[in-house]
């Protein structure tokens, strides 16, 4: 005769699916527990990027119940995806934050319905090109695993200031993007992650902005921008939604 308590049988009892828009992989999951919580609030002074992406990867894969599934494997805009669908599974698809306004510098409250967002679709997943002069620059469609083998926690250093660790973490997201550079020597290929970012740093802004436009093309799913609007001076643009607050919270 078991001894489990029978209230077990009946929680968390629930499970959902969703359709990822650049693999087309239907995964699976559960809507993500106290407990879980629990353990992602030890993380929630930390700000060394690659220990919070990685708590985020372990408050995934402990909701995903889909047999096979390889966070790792998956595109980036795709873990995206994912990590919003088991918010709105587990929270609601309402989420608050609060606008500071850039006009009139009052702060007030915005809502955003996550499912109102629009969805933008993985149209082609090979390497796309952006041309320097003679260099050309072979962008790809970055997966999870690409930022765990690249993008290092000694990246983030603790004296690096706030600014400083913004201006890392936009330099190794689009150093990791690149897959190979092509000059009218050859093809590189394999190339070191310092050596890449070397090379960003070395372009012109005028080139860094043609790769970030690229990059930015290249995104897929939830847009997630949306039209805020200030109750005090009727200030009104779109703006990123800012995930960070209050997200599982």
């Amino acid at each position: 005769m078991s001894d489990k308590p029978k209230f077990l049988d009946f929680v968390n009892v629930y499970d959902f699916t969703c359709e990822l828009p650049g693999s087309k992989e239907t995964v699976q999951f559960k809507p993500v527990t106290t407990g879980q919580i629990k353990k992602l609030l030890t993380y929630e002074n930390e700000t060394n990027y690659v220990i919070q992406e990685q708590a985020l990867d372990d408050l995934i894969t402990s909701s995903i119940i889909s047999e096979g599934f390889e966070l790792d494997e998956q595109y980036i805009y795709d873990r995206m995806f994912l990590l919003i669908e088991i918010r709105k599974k587990t929270k609601g698809e309402i989420i608050e934050f609060q606008l500071t306004c850039p006009e009139c510098k009052s702060q007030s409250i915005n809502r955003v319905n996550l499912d109102e967002l629009e969805i933008k679709e993985l149209e082609d997943n090979s390497n796309q090109i952006v041309e320097l002069g003679q260099i050309k620059v072979h962008l790809r469609h970055m997966k999870r695993k690409h930022q765990k083998q690249e993008i290092k926690p000694h990246f983030f250093s603790k004296s690096m200031t706030e600014t400083q660790k913004a201006y890392m973490f936009q330099v190794l997201f689009h150093a990791c993007a690149i897959d190979k550079i092509e000059t009218p020597n050859g093809m590189d290929e394999n190339i070191p992650i310092k050596d890449r970012i070397y090379f960003i740093e070395q372009i012109t802004i005028q080139q860094m902005e043609k790769i970030k436009e690229k990059i930015d093309d290249m995104s897929f799913g939830w847009e997630l921008e949306n039209k805020v609007k200030c109750p005090h001076c009727g200030y009104e643009r779109k703006e990123p939604i800012p995930m960070q607050q209050n997200f599982f919270g």
